[in-house]
């Protein structure tokens, strides 16, 4: 009994010491990793953003590096890159790998009291795949299901950040775990609402969850300023799989309608399970909708498989338990005795699998990475137009400025975007350079059919031969000159400062917060071009402050993060001492 006893007082801890020795052995390599090369993901823009940063994490700062220059908060969440800077990349991923499995227990232990299965579901989380039951990645095969999905989407595309959100999301409503979660990723942002709502249905507590929702927002709104919301929503708009359309309205109504049918029927279900029950619902409907009839009322829509995992591990464990609990303490045993061989055999799978997949390898011998290294050493100032996993990279390995690069939901502007897409499209040289030019473009990489560049998203390439200067070549990668056309040229003194040799059209997005100043120090007006680049009259200095929503939305952040601090420290001073 006193061993009992014993156990009981510190079962939490053996548990999640167990969780986590489970889940750092699987991927104990990771570890020891500098760099291991996956042209294909977005592994290069969080290097990128954590070499070249500095102090803009805390201070506005233009990032000049990315579709013409952007704002620093445009670039992606913070927290990955942040933590790369600190950690390096790998040692993020080993870390992202075993919260999801933590954080997954006591998720599931706080509203059920059941230790032991949520220990159970941790360990189901770590070892298995269920939604390639459902929306499986390729064809159906029930060999999936064991596969170390959560693994591979991490460390060889592009989800850690996904992962890492749904992590902080999972260890509470409060608003310190929303502002992590949406610091790590936007889809922190909305699993906070998805999982928030479901919550209140059940529970009630709307008070408790919309301010930890209002107070997380005010926290990370410098990295999520309100002029954010419109661009999302056009960039969105830009194509069919993400783009609002009546189809999607039809979808949000018919899963709203399914939602408030399952509440009514889950009535004699514990809260607990009426819980898992609608987030499963929920984020199966979203990937259906887009499988089924291609509607989405959620931005990428299949990427909500990743929810939809940690739901039904959830929802088939504690159905499981409701079961197994009625029998005899001996079944109980022979059953966990019994899964002991499956259980043991996926843990050899998926060290197998890991040692692999996780190999150090080296930068020099990317493409990508002599590409960067050759345009910085030749051609360190002129702006590029790059492909694919060129542009993704490109920046982890230089600091080249381009009009290509970034993650395209943030992109600042649509006419960036639309032009972009068009010089892959084009068929015809002259338009294609005609369309550079006007972007103040002054090299341009491309990569053939036969390059070791992952994408390759040229119509055709081979358009481009003998049209233009050819300054490298590489394996059916070459980079050409183009000549200066409708553009004038700049000078970059940092970050936050260039000089500009007007009058005329800079190769630099416009923004509200860039100030032109003459050479006396006194202000000269800057306009935006139909291409939303900066026009000016005359040679003037510009310099970046942010402009009003950044330094209001720091103070408001800085304000609220106090406050979040010393509310529930006044109130213990507050509360009568008893003697």
């Amino acid at each position: 009994m006193n061993m009992l006893s014993h156990f009981r007082r510190y079962q939490h801890w053996l548990h999640l010491a167990g969780i986590l020795w489970l889940n750092v052995y699987l991927v104990r390599q990771i570890f020891s990793i500098e760099f291991s090369a996956q042209p294909q993901s977005m592994h290069g823009f969080w290097m990128a953003i954590a070499r070249l940063a500095d102090g803009h994490w805390w201070t506005p700062h233009w990032w000049p590096y990315w579709y013409g220059g952007m704002p620093f908060e445009l670039t992606y969440a913070p927290l990955l890159p942040w933590l790369t800077k600190h950690l390096g990349l790998h040692t993020v991923f080993g870390l992202s790998l075993c919260l999801g499995p933590l954080a997954l227990y006591w998720f599931a232990w706080r509203p059920t009291g059941k230790a032991g299965w949520s220990f159970v579901a941790a360990i189901v989380y770590s070892l298995t795949a269920p939604t390639e039951l459902l929306f499986p990645d390729a064809s159906f095969d029930w060999r999936h299901l064991g596969d170390a999905r959560r693994m591979y989407l991490q460390i060889v595309w592009d989800e850690t950040p996904h992962y890492l959100a749904l992590g902080f999301l999972f260890l509470g409503w409060r608003w310190w775990a929303v502002a992590l979660a949406a610091l790590a990723n936007a889809f922190g942002v909305m699993g906070a609402i998805l999982l928030g709502l479901c919550w209140c249905v059940v529970s009630g507590e709307w008070r408790k969850v919309a301010l930890a929702g209002v107070l997380g927002y005010l926290v990370v709104c410098p990295f999520y300023p309100p002029s954010m919301l419109p661009l999302l929503r056009a960039n969105a708009a830009l194509f069919p799989g993400t783009a609002w359309s009546a189809a999607s309205a039809w979808g949000l109504a018919g899963t709203v309608v399914g939602m408030a049918l399952l509440w009514a029927l889950s009535r004699r279900l514990p809260s607990y399970g009426r819980f898992f029950l609608l987030l499963t619902f929920l984020f199966a409907v979203i990937p259906w909708l887009e499988v089924r009839w291609g509607s989405h009322f959620v931005l990428q829509p299949m990427r909500y498989k990743i929810e939809l995992e940690f739901a039904l591990v959830l929802s088939a464990v504690f159905t499981v338990a409701a079961l197994v609990d009625r029998t005899p303490i001996w079944c109980r045993a022979l059953l966990g005795l019994a899964l002991l061989w499956p259980a043991s055999e996926q843990v050899i799978r998926i060290r197998r699998f890991s040692k692999e997949l996780v190999r150090s390898s080296d930068a020099d011998g990317m493409v990508e990475y002599r590409a960067a290294r050759w345009i910085e050493q030749n051609i360190p100032r002129k702006l590029v137009f790059a492909p694919g996993s060129i542009a993704q990279w490109m920046n982890a390995f230089s600091n080249v400025k381009q009009y290509t690069g970034g993650s395209y939901p943030t992109a600042p502007t649509t006419m960036q975007q639309t032009l972009m897409w068009a010089v892959f499209s084009e068929t015809e040289a002259d338009r294609a350079i005609a369309l550079l030019q006007q972007a103040g473009v002054e090299a341009f990489v491309v990569s053939g059919r036969n390059s070791s560049e992952f994408w390759k998203p040229y119509a055709k390439p081979e358009i481009f031969v003998d049209r233009l200067e050819l300054l490298w070549e590489e394996q059916g990668t070459r980079i050409y000159a183009v000549p200066r056309q409708g553009t004038i040229a700049v000078e970059w003194h940092d970050d936050n400062h260039f000089f500009a040799a007007g009058p005329g059209t800079t190769p630099v997005n416009w923004h509200v917060g860039w100030r032109a100043f003459r050479a006396d120090g006194s202000s000269s007006p800057i306009t935006a071009n139909a291409q939303g680049q900066i026009v000016v009259n005359e040679p003037v200095l510009l310099a970046y402050d942010g402009g009003l929503e950044a330094k209001l939305c720091r103070a408001v952040s800085v304000l609220t993060l106090l406050g979040c601090i010393a509310w529930p420290l006044w109130r213990r001073r507050k509360l009568p001492v008893n003697h």
